[in-house]
């Protein structure tokens, strides 16, 4: 089995296109994305995710952002899995998914603060993979905030895709919450949120 300074990879890149938020549901051969629900302030809510619904680490992460103290807020999450047979067969049953997220002051965060936020996760990510294999990837991505009452503009945003891969799919699952589960701890770090700088998020 991989070492832990192996078991995780990262990789950030931008996305080219815009989404507007809020907005309708997403189905492609990708996603099946009920549409934007806003959970800032209302973590009660997060219950009522289908998308986090059936499994305990994503329904945590969301409750957890969704706090009125919490400096980002979700967009958008999915989960799921599949089979990647080029893999070697110990890594062949992959589960993972993403969530999407903003600084709760978008108009004043930097794309570079959401470079650095990622940095920062992925570092306090790493040492937890232990005999994992995960994957990360952060994609920036603008975002046409259309929110009634509040600024409204385009204005960059995250999201941060994470995948386990395993031998088989419930050993892949179980990998996947733990992913998760790092992801989560990770975020709330001053490592992390000291990445806004004096950003009141």
């Amino acid at each position: 089995m991989i070492s832990s300074s192996d078991a995780i990879s990262n990789f950030f890149r931008v996305e080219s296109t815009a989404i507007t938020v809020p907005y309708a549901a997403i189905r492609d051969p990708i996603r099946e994305n009920r549409g934007f629900a806003d959970l800032r302030g209302e973590p009660d809510k997060a219950q009522y995710i289908a998308e986090g619904n059936a499994f305990s680490a994503l329904r945590q992460l969301l409750f957890r952002i969704a706090q009125a103290g919490s400096p980002i807020f979700s967009l958008g999450c999915d989960i799921g899995a599949h089979v990647e047979f080029a893999r070697a067969r110990q890594y062949r049953q992959v589960s993972g998914g993403y969530i999407q997220v903003a600084c709760r002051d978008y108009v004043h965060a930097k794309r570079e603060a959401y470079a650095a936020f990622a940095n920062a996760v992925v570092a306090a990510v790493k040492p937890r993979a232990g005999r994992d294999y995960w994957e990360v990837e952060f994609v920036g991505q603008m975002v046409n905030f259309q929110f009634a009452g509040e600024p409204n503009g385009v204005y960059p945003s995250l999201t941060i895709w994470f995948f386990a891969a395993a031998r088989t799919p419930v050993a892949a699952v179980q990998s996947r919450e733990r992913l998760i589960e790092a992801i989560d701890e990770a975020t709330i770090l001053p490592g992390a949120l000291d990445s806004f700088g004096s950003v009141a998020c």
